[in-house]
């Protein structure tokens, strides 16, 4: 019997145009009605994950989320947010320094807002590239994980320019860093050996890294949720596209990677979703795991 099901966001629940599509939105809808609680998990905060969560209804039948990968977790039950850990300005100091002397756009970010640092070769791109898309002046410089220009204001609506770590003021969630595939990879590389001891560093997609608190994890606070609520492992599903998904792949018996998932991420799941997410990948994997099942 499934109790739950647990899906990361970018490239795994939403298609290219950050949607839900219609089958794969009814199916969780219907899956709600038997009695299954839905989980999103995402680098995303709260705030950017909630649109989602009251579409999918997940406030009416009790659903949960697992925010910046894993540092914070939303109860709809009971209408209650538990934040389990933050840095301080002095923890990143060092590593948001040593990124300001790569060539990597670099955001600290907090519940509702960011500090971004973006390097000269980027900033010369980033006109160019808003002059050919004829993009309003109070548009943000900020990068999202498919473009070097994207509008994060619906989470982040307070946005600092930075060029100094020491003006990072708050306590910060995570760091994101942007910068195209090969390039990123190096950057991974010196990270994970640099600071690797420190923090918990992940590649989310192919040009996107982010940087967590050491031992916070999706599937970390997945474990002890499923501890909370008497869930045993073959009794939830897990989906997801990303590295930062394999933890969650880690303490279940069925987990699903994407059929758009980097073979890399294929290779750590029980099993591979029949189709991607812009053609409702995990839809028909649950329709194929429940015709399976009976």
């Amino acid at each position: 019997m499934v109790k739950a099901i647990i899906m990361d966001m970018d490239g795994t629940l939403l298609d290219a145009n950050n949607t839900i599509l219609p089958e794969t939105k009814q199916k969780l809808l219907d899956l709600q009605k038997q009695g299954v609680r839905l989980i999103l998990a995402s680098g995303r905060s709260y705030t950017r994950l909630l649109p989602y969560a009251k579409e999918l209804q997940m406030d009416q039948y009790g659903g949960m989320l697992i925010e910046v990968d894993g540092i914070a977790w939303y109860d709809f039950q009971n209408n209650e947010r538990h934040v389990l850990r933050r840095m301080t300005p002095e923890e990143i100091r060092s590593i948001m320094q040593h990124l300001m002397n790569l060539d990597c756009e670099s955001m600290a970010c907090f519940d509702d807002g960011l500090y971004d640092y973006i390097p000269a070769s980027l900033m010369e791109l980033k006109k160019k590239l808003r002059k050919e898309q004829k993009l309003p002046a109070d548009f943000p410089w900020t990068a999202g994980p498919w473009g070097w220009l994207a509008d994060l204001r619906d989470g982040y609506p307070n946005i600092t320019y930075i060029d100094d770590a020491m003006q990072i003021k708050k306590n910060i969630n995570k760091l994101q860093i942007m910068q195209e595939e090969e390039a990123l990879k190096k950057i991974y590389a010196e990270l994970k050996h640099e600071y690797g001891n420190c923090f918990e560093i992940f590649r989310t997609c192919p040009r996107q890294l982010e940087v967590l608190p050491k031992g916070y994890n999706k599937g970390k606070t997945l474990q002890y949720l499923m501890k909370l609520n008497g869930w045993n492992k073959d009794e939830v599903l897990a989906f997801g596209d990303g590295e930062n998904d394999v933890s969650m792949f880690e303490v279940v018996t069925n987990s699903f990677a994407m059929k758009n998932a980097r073979k890399f991420i294929q290779e750590q799941a029980a099993n591979i979703t029949p189709a991607t997410n812009n053609e409702n990948g995990i839809a028909k994997a649950l329709e194929q795991y429940m015709r399976q099942a009976r």
